[in-house]
């Protein structure tokens, strides 16, 4: 028995632990996944992240507590200063200058002007950091912030810090307001450097050290700037910020590892990280909840196979963590190697949960085993034969008796087509469903089933029981297949899938029935002319345009089955013609159509000349009768009377 088998036998008690099972599990990864999954993630980025090569062109000009100390006020920060400051900067010709302070306040008006002046008239491209309301502004602070240099590039300043700890983990790419998009503080230095970002909030890309330490950006006191030489910024991405211990300092990944400390790093040097990976190109590729599942799906489905096979109690947990690890490696090598980041902790608790229910079936099973067994032998063979065995043991034994039976073959139309462009799962998956209930119907209408071949399924009436009803048994198991595969059609299509038609031939006659195959391997089917013919009606079906052909001797049984003659049928490699009809469902519609089809049926059988108008007005008011179409089409190439012969099988 299999592990799906087994889960589905569970008593009603047992499947209601299940499902408790399930929602502790659920419970888990929501409590858990988040938080220990930015650990994980932090931990990573810090010690095994791709990237330790940063781009060499980006410097930070940080003003600290020296610079501050020569003014006679901390804030704002004095804008002669600054002016002086951006104007000796700019005479080096870096690439791009970024002002990483918000001028959401006057100051001594001469000095406002002084800086405001060197923005507007600078050579060098000039970003401002910028802020909505949304980030904490009053209206005033708007108002100054708009005043200031209103011609000069914006950047947002923003921050994308994750609500659950405050860490700065997302790369803040900008903002739409009033259909205009605005882009964050190194998107829009990027862009002034020549280089288009994504629109896209990302996960944020910082460098690390060998040592897990955070990338050191070099970083020059504001007051050395004044006097440092022009390679200190010549064509390079320049960043003016604060460095000071209480101010605009935020937690990165890097805390997880050096602590609150080391992991803590100004927001001019954050937007430094960020700028160097819009220049560099270098991006974390978040997998996300999909490649989740699919982790947990592969190897929660070796967890369960380890679990499910037979080994000593003991190694069992050594196997499941062992399979755990090796998710846990994958996921390390991935990030390492390829920067790709794939969630592992709820993963790792459904391939621990999904592995501990597997590992609870099999004690299970290995409990019950007898009952089990005897579960098993039941599926896998007809009810009607293990009663009838259970009945009489000396069944078992080879050889047969003649017995009359009638055979009933089906087929999936055109499934080897159909089967060609669809993965193996999902067509394990389609055909296990269509021959489970076809299956089914023939258990319901009291069928022995023969074998299952394929997309076949071969079955007969009449043994190992005999049955007086036997034939509208068959007749009205055909059609019960001929709905389900209609219905079935029906429900593909909406999937965008063509399923074809399953196809019907039934016969009645004398066969050989009993175990047959030697002393290794019986099987208890029939044998014989009569299981021929059927399936030869099966394949009938396909030339003369109908899904159920029944042979004379089981029609003249079934007696009050609606049925309309379909033609005398000459297999091949026979002499003698085989009269055949199509059962219909018994509706208004199909009754009258039986009236007009036994007019024109006489007319053929007769000669009539008459006949070739008669099929051809039923084929022109029913399109989708092909069986009509097809004696309209013969009568019209100058055939004449119901005999058809087949060349094929």
């Amino acid at each position: 028995m299999t592990f799906a088998d087994r889960l589905a036998s569970l008593p009603r008690a047992g499947l209601a632990a299940a499902i408790a099972f399930a929602a502790f599990v659920a419970l888990a990864i929501a409590v858990v996944s988040e938080p220990v999954g930015n650990l994980v993630r932090d931990v990573m980025v810090s010690t095994v992240s791709p990237f330790d090569q940063p781009p060499k062109d980006i410097v930070v000009v940080a003003i600290d507590e020296k610079t501050l100390e020569k003014f006679p006020y901390r804030s704002p920060v004095d804008r002669e200063f600054l002016a002086r400051l951006v104007q000796r900067i700019a005479e080096a010709k870096p690439r791009v200058i970024g002002i990483d302070l918000l001028f959401d306040q006057t100051t001594e008006p001469s000095k406002d002007d002084a800086l405001r002046q060197v923005i507007t008239s600078s050579q060098v491209p000039t970003v401002v950091a910028s802020a909505w309301a949304s980030d904490g502004l009053t209206k005033a602070q708007l108002a100054h912030l708009a005043e200031f240099s209103p011609n000069a590039v914006r950047g947002l300043a923003a921050l994308s810090r994750d609500p659950l700890d405050g860490v700065v983990r997302g790369a803040f790419a900008g903002r739409e307001r009033d259909g205009e998009w605005q882009y964050s503080f190194p998107s829009a230095m990027a862009l002034a450097g020549g280089i288009t970002p994504s629109r896209q909030t990302e996960e944020m890309v910082y460098y690390r050290t060998a040592n897990a330490e955070p990338w050191k950006v070099p970083v020059y006191p504001a007051a050395a700037a004044m006097v440092a030489p022009p390679s200190w910024f010549a064509d390079k991405y320049v960043l003016i910020g604060v460095d000071l211990p209480l101010e605009d300092r935020h937690a990165t990944p890097f805390v997880s590892v050096n602590g609150v400390l080391a992991g803590t790093l100004p927001g001019v040097v954050i937007h430094a990280h960020s700028l160097a990976r819009l220049v560099s190109g270098d991006r974390i590729i978040a997998a996300g909840m999909w490649s989740g599942l699919a982790l947990a799906l592969g190897f929660g489905a070796a967890g369960a196979a380890l679990a499910w096979r037979p080994m000593p109690l003991a190694l069992k947990p050594v196997a499941i963590l062992s399979v755990i690890l090796l998710m846990w490696l994958l996921v390390v090598y991935l990030f390492a190697s390829k920067a790709i980041l794939v969630p592992a902790v709820a993963p790792s608790i459904l391939v621990l949960a999904v592995s501990l229910l597997v590992g609870f079936l099999a004690w299970q099973r290995d409990q019950q085993e007898r009952q089990f067994l005897k579960r098993a032998f039941s599926q896998y063979v007809s009810p009607a034969v293990v009663d009838a065995i259970v009945a009489d043991p000396d069944q078992l034994k080879l050889g047969g008796e003649r017995r009359m039976v009638t055979c009933v073959f089906t087929d999936l139309e055109g499934f080897t087509s159909f089967s060609e462009n669809m993965p193996p799962e999902r067509l394990a998956e389609v055909l296990n469903t269509y021959l489970d209930r076809i299956c089914d119907l023939f258990v319901e209408n009291g069928a022995t089933i023969d074998k299952v071949i394929g997309d076949a399924v071969i079955g007969f009436f009449g043994a190992p029981s005999e049955q007086a009803d036997q034939a509208v048994r068959a007749v009205g198991l055909a059609l019960a297949i001929d709905r389900f595969s209609q219905e079935s059609r029906a429900q593909m299509a909406k999937q965008g899938l063509s399923l074809g038609v399953t196809r019907i031939g039934v016969h009645s006659g004398p066969a050989i029935v009993g175990n047959f195959g030697g002393k290794r391997f019986f099987d208890y089917t029939a044998i014989g002319d009569t299981v021929n013919t059927a399936a030869r009606l099966e394949g009938a079906n396909k030339y003369i345009g109908t899904t159920i052909c029944i042979s004379g001797t089981v029609a003249q049984a079934a007696q009050g089955v609606l049925m309309r003659p379909s033609g005398v049928l000459y297999l091949k490699g026979k002499n003698e013609g085989v009269p055949t009809f199509e059962a219909l469902y018994n509706s208004p519609e199909n009754r009258m159509l039986c009236e007009t089809w036994g007019r024109a049926w006489n007319l053929l059988e007769t000669g009539s000349p008459q006949a070739k108008a008669a099929f051809s007005e039923i084929a022109a008011s029913r399109p989708e009768d092909r069986l009509a179409a097809m004696h309209a089409a013969r009568l019209e190439r100058g055939e004449s009377g119901p005999a058809i012969r087949l060349v094929d099988k």
